[in-house]
């Protein structure tokens, strides 16, 4: 929208941007989600702490005019928190604001999208009101292709736009009027590793073992992808066991990246409806387009977060491991798609039109029935628009980029360790193979789990290791925990567990029989049979330290029907004690939306039951306390 408008315009994370930087542009425009208990994202840590500098004078920013975008969900307590706050510190410090800010709440049934398209229209008026354009220059209309800032070619040979250096790579080298140039060198070889014979040997229907060069990344061993649901469970779910060489220190609530890829036949049926085939296999360069090298800034590249210099980039490559054509396509796409619609025939003149309809804001219903509600793909997509062809230099700047997901991990306290040393990850995962009400002759997959399927033991992969937003602490061990984690949600609470009996070993706070005595583990599943997660540990545990666990089954004939949020009423009394009478912390982790609000109005009741004459207003208030005193911590997703 901004380019449209004649903005010379420069996408960074919030990371990459120095305080100073911010007061050269025009115009400021931040988007940014809130995450943990409302805290910032990872790639907006460093910024805020430098905003945050008590040697930043107020009016310092005087001269940043800046609008501002909040990507939030409303099951969180604080809900589009971090928004809220980078927006208060930016007016604190001088900065004005020359739009209302817009706060998206991924609870709508529209999603972002909803408060997003209604944002972006007051956003545009805003600018041309402050920044009008000269009738000379009009903005650019929405069916002008614009150029990208940076594009495909094929790489040039020895002595071209690349060059091979001594050892047979070929290097970055400025080309015509300045634009960098970036290939890798040609290499089929497998890494060398130390802990396993030999790379475990994939399928070829199978996406490539070879590891992933992402810059930053730990390469681990993979020891086991067990499933550890009943074999007649609908829900596939896997015990990924990771062991990384590289030692890193975790706690709970650390998460891992997996950056998944795409099958072959995938890429291949892609191939063909592009009709890229005599291309598909070519190294290629990441060039800056003409266009870009005419502004002032710079546009960091798309492929910024991979070490490119010992791969070979082609199409092939990048649809396997960078493009996520499997993914459900948003309205986005289809305006970026009419760009290359012909009108020369009827057929012609349809498919341009239904594509039309689908980038229209104003159609979201037309949106949500073709893409989200039959979870139809971005190939599926290109089965229907057969008469469009996306030029392949356009790959990475009109299919989205595939990006890493993240897993809560697992392990905690003496399991963050093998017997050799080795940082040890594991991971529970629910496998995403969600059936289609509409689209029944191919099946539905999650991308990146889909891929978990695959990998198997002795193969390695190249992961993230991130700490969480738990911030959990030796010196907490004096009171109880309340842990809630139904279904995968368990996954950070047994890191947790573990984390305390390893820290009462150490600080000898609790005698041995007791080290878990007053912590509360309450897990919810649908059967005792089917998806118990490490019951047998649960057992081993509260009988040899006091662990206390309360299960709730939703689904299984022999128990009746409860949730979580049912124990928690059945158990006030002990909940109340914990909570009050000790002082203890709450921990909700699991899937976001009706679980967190449930365990929250759960909460409330019990304080009312149990508070001596507290009223629902009181028992609210007091749970706002619990979280500014970080004793009430919510991680869902």
């Amino acid at each position: 929208m901004a380019e449209r408008l004649r903005f010379d315009t420069t996408v960074l994370d919030m990371d990459s941007v120095q305080l100073r930087d911010i007061a050269k542009p025009t115009v400021v425009i931040f988007a940014i989600s809130t995450t943990g208990q409302g805290e910032m994202p990872q790639n907006a840590r460093r910024f805020w702490k430098r905003l945050l500098s008590s040697a930043l004078k107020p009016g310092l920013l005087l001269r940043v005019r800046f609008s501002s975008f909040g990507i939030g969900d409303s099951s969180y307590p604080r809900f589009n928190f971090a928004h809220r706050m980078l927006h208060g510190r930016l007016m604190q410090l001088g900065a004005q604001t020359f739009c209302e800010r817009g706060e998206g709440n991924e609870q709508h049934p529209e999603g972002h999208s909803a408060a997003f398209r209604t944002w972006i229209v007051a956003l545009k008026e805003k600018l041309l009101e402050a920044f009008p354009l000269p009738e000379a220059e009009p903005q650019i209309a929405d069916d002008v292709f614009l150029e990208p800032k940076w594009k495909l070619e094929i790489a040039q040979p020895a002595g071209g736009a690349g060059y091979q250096n001594g050892d047979g790579g070929l290097d970055s080298k400025t080309g015509t009027g300045g634009a960098p140039q970036y290939a890798g060198r040609v290499t089929n070889d497998v890494p060398e590793h130390t802990d396993l014979e030999s790379e475990a040997t994939a399928s070829e229907a199978d996406p490539s073992p070879v590891l992933l060069p992402i810059k930053g990344a730990y390469t681990a061993n993979i020891l086991g992808n067990e499933r550890v649901t009943a074999p007649d469970h609908f829900q596939d779910v896997r015990l990924l066991d990771l062991h990384v060489t590289k030692p890193y220190d975790y706690g709970p609530g650390a998460v891992a990246v997996i950056y998944p890829k795409n099958f072959p036949q995938d890429v291949q049926d892609f191939v063909d409806l592009m009709a890229w085939q005599d291309v598909a296999n070519v190294p290629l360069s990441l060039v800056t387009s003409a266009q870009s090298m005419a502004g002032s800034s710079d546009s960091p590249s798309p492929l910024r977060h991979l070490e490119l210099t010992e791969t070979t980039l082609t199409l092939r490559w990048l649809l396997e491991n960078v493009l996520d054509i499997m993914s459900i396509p948003r309205r986005s796409f289809f305006a970026s798609l009419a760009h290359f619609a012909s009108t020369a025939t009827e057929d012609d003149r349809y498919q341009k039109e239904r594509l039309l309809e689908l980038a229209n804001p104003d159609l979201i219903d037309e949106l949500w029935d073709y893409t989200t509600r039959p979870k139809r793909t971005i190939v599926e997509v290109m089965m229907d628009f057969t008469t469009i062809k996306v030029p392949w230099q356009y790959a990475l700047s009109v299919l989205p980029m595939m990006k890493g997901r993240q897993f809560s991990i697992a392990s905690g306290g003496h399991l963050k360790q093998d017997a050799r040393g080795d940082t040890k990850v594991e991971l529970l995962i629910a496998i995403a193979d969600p059936p289609s009400p509409i689209i029944k002759w191919r099946r539905r997959y999650g991308v990146c789990t889909r891929y978990i399927t695959a990998l198997k033991a002795g193969q390695r992969i190249n992961i993230g290791v991130q700490q969480g937003y738990l911030d959990v602490h030796p010196n907490e061990m004096e009171e109880p925990v309340v842990m809630i984690g139904p279904g995968t949600g368990v996954a950070p609470m047994r890191s947790m567990i573990y984390q305390r009996l390893s820290w009462a070993e150490e600080t000898g706070v609790r005698a041995p029989g007791k080290r878990l005595h007053g912590d509360i583990l309450i897990f919810g599943c649908r059967s005792a049979s089917a998806d118990y997660f490490f019951r047998d540990e649960w057992e081993r545990l509260a009988e040899a330290e006091g662990l206390t666990i309360w299960t709730a089954f939703s689904r299984d004939q022999a128990r009746p029907k409860q949730y979580v949020q049912d124990l928690l009423r059945l158990n006030a009394e002990r909940v109340h004690d914990a909570l009050v009478q000790q002082n203890g912390k709450v921990y909700v982790c699991g899937s976001s939306g009706n679980m967190p609000k449930g365990v929250r109005e759960a909460l409330v009741d019990v304080l009312v039951e149990r508070g001596d004459g507290m009223t629902p207003e009181g028992a609210e208030a007091y749970i706002d306390g619990m979280e500014k005193q970080g004793r009430y911590k919510q991680e869902t997703w």
